[in-house]
């Protein structure tokens, strides 16, 4: 699939003003949507993420399980909040949950934690 279908399936199911809630408690708003970018409030941080760095993510693992913890591994910098300044776990669950609202993931599965972190299925299309 290519950037500008995936950026618009997530501008369709994600659209500025869209409250999701997030699997470890709390809500992720969507706040603002460019050409490169799509921007949310998760408690009291906003989180900006290029759609390019999900869209890679979704081509890297299309058609597999992927989980939280592999979606670190293979973009730290988009992905895990230990790295920064631009990293944020928060991107993982965001990825999933955006995927599976476009009809390009299964729903969540996993508790979040070591030794069972969140995964989803994405969705071949």
């Amino acid at each position: 699939m290519k950037l500008n279908e995936f950026a618009g399936k997530l501008r369709e199911v994600v659209p500025i003003g869209t409250v999701i809630d997030n699997p470890g408690g709390r809500t992720s708003e969507v706040t603002g949507f460019t050409d490169d970018r799509i921007s949310y409030v998760r408690g009291s941080s906003t989180i900006s993420v290029k759609l390019v760095d999900l869209h890679s993510a979704y081509e890297s693992f299309r058609g597999k399980r992927v989980t939280s913890s592999e979606l670190k591994e293979l973009e730290p910098a988009v992905f895990d909040s230990s790295v920064r300044p631009a990293g944020h776990s928060c991107n993982c669950t965001f990825l999933f949950v955006a995927l599976e609202r476009a009809g390009l993931a299964s729903s969540l599965a996993g508790s979040g934690v070591r030794g069972d972190p969140y995964s989803a299925v994405f969705i071949d299309r």
